[in-house]
């Protein structure tokens, strides 16, 4: 059964939000004032069509959207987006007295920039190997061979791995009988130095055929710098697991951002937009004004990138991180610009933190970039100890960042709240907040 909606009222994720029989529902993939038709049989209420559509919208998006469910703003004009962006970060943080105007800085480019492709495989019915992403809400796989977020040197990689699958009959894993090879393909791109890594997890070492398949990628010259073979047999929604099997290659690629270059693993945390990662750096870098005196923990730093960047301008930096991999890679970063003033600790930051506050380290600077969960009570309380001039707080997610800036707010004050949008065509969005020490 069909219903129209007009004039819709949307929500910051592009969810028109609507009333069916006294209940109200998430539409997908509206704008603001549209006029819509909306299908009501089914599980869940959906678009059917756009009776009035908004000035703002395109007709070039992606054609997995409406299925997919990865990018939430891909059916409108990328300056509308960073409207809505910025309009959204407003809203959020409006109740925090006394902060400058929030902007939102827009990226490079908004379609095939990510460095990470990550994609999950099923047979299809016609007993192809394919492969997608999980549509919204379940664990249906929606098969997906060319997505517009992915480098296209990815994408190139994955379509013919998928037929080279295919002909040596590698059965991809089932979740429900718990059979099969193949899990998940993982590459990762080197935009700058065009080094290509394609990560095959598989469920446990058993790999039948896997010489083969080896073979035939590299007969068709895609530019594969390394192939790894990454274990994982645990019955979990995690991607890679703890060993890897170099089969071609050296078994990592490299990278470069600005002046420095960068060793990134399977396992090593790195930015996904490679190309917006230099202006997100110097954004959170020259906010926080760093003295060739200064002392500066950076914390949760993946490899090493904004602790390298950092090394520029300070006495010593400090970059701590949990992952043992990254911390390898961070050493080695390290070694490969020839940085002096920089040494990397495997350590729970807010561990490591705690411990600092009650020896009474030195610090004049944090840069923080925590996960999407945030940090934690503890670290910020062990900050308010350890009084550092100015704190640069890096988030991927708003609303936990909102909620760790309340607990600064005795010793702190926020100076700027700067968007930077490292995650264009999706609902997420880099935030740097910039703390100064309450007189």
């Amino acid at each position: 059964m069909l219903k129209e909606f007009q004039n819709v009222k949307v929500s910051y994720e592009a969810d028109a939000l609507v009333e069916i029989k006294d209940k109200t529902y998430k539409i997908h993939d509206c704008i603001e004032g549209e006029d819509i038709l909306v299908e009501t049989e089914g599980k869940y209420p959906t678009l059917s069509k756009v009776l009035k559509p908004s000035v703002h919208r395109i007709k070039d998006g992606c054609p997995y959207q409406k299925e997919c469910g990865g990018c939430q703003f891909m059916h409108m004009e990328y300056s509308y987006e960073v409207e809505q962006k910025k309009k959204f970060l407003k809203d959020l943080f409006q109740g925090i007295k006394n902060i400058p105007e929030i902007e939102v800085i827009s990226t490079y480019e908004p379609t095939h920039y990510r460095n990470k492709s990550q994609m999950t495989y099923k047979l299809s019915k016609t007993k192809k190997v394919v492969c997608g992403f999980y549509e919204e809400y379940s664990h249906r796989l929606i098969t997906v061979e060319d997505c517009m977020l992915q480098s296209k040197a990815s994408n190139k990689v994955i379509q013919e791995l998928n037929k080279i699958l295919s002909k040596h009959k590698i059965k991809p894993y089932d979740e429900i009988t718990k059979t099969g090879v193949l899990r998940h393909v993982l590459v990762r791109y080197g935009f700058q130095t065009k080094e290509l890594m394609l990560v095959l997890v598989t469920n446990g070492e058993m790999f039948p055929g896997r010489s083969n398949v080896v073979k035939d990628l590299l007969k068709l010259n895609l530019n594969i710098t390394t192939i790894v073979q990454n274990y994982n047999a645990r019955d979990t929604s995690i991607v890679l697991g703890d060993k890897n099997k170099v089969l071609y290659g050296p078994g990592f690629i490299y990278e470069l951002v600005g002046d420095y270059k960068f060793k990134i693993s399977p396992n090593s945390f790195f930015q996904v937009n490679s190309l917006g990662m230099k202006k997100l750096y110097s954004l959170a870098i020259n906010s926080a004004r760093i003295k060739d005196t200064d002392i500066v923990v950076d914390a949760y730093c993946g490899v090493g990138t904004i602790s390298i960047f950092a090394s520029k301008y300070a006495k010593e930096v400090i970059g701590v991180e949990l992952n043992k991999q990254a911390v390898q890679d961070a050493n080695t970063n390290a070694r490969v610009n020839k940085i002096q003033n920089v040494s990397f600790i495997c350590d729970d930051a807010t561990n490591y933190i705690t411990n600092a506050a009650k020896n009474r380290a030195k610090l004049d600077c944090l840069i923080m970039d925590p996960p999407r969960e945030g940090s934690t009570p503890q670290f910020i309380n062990a900050i308010s100890y350890l009084k550092p001039r100015t704190v640069i707080y890096i988030s991927c997610n708003p609303l936990t960042l909102k909620r760790d800036l309340s607990l600064f707010k005795d010793y702190y004050q926020i100076k700027s709240i700067v968007g930077y949008d490292n995650f264009p065509r999706t609902k997420h969005i880099e935030v740097i907040t910039l703390l100064e020490l309450r007189k």
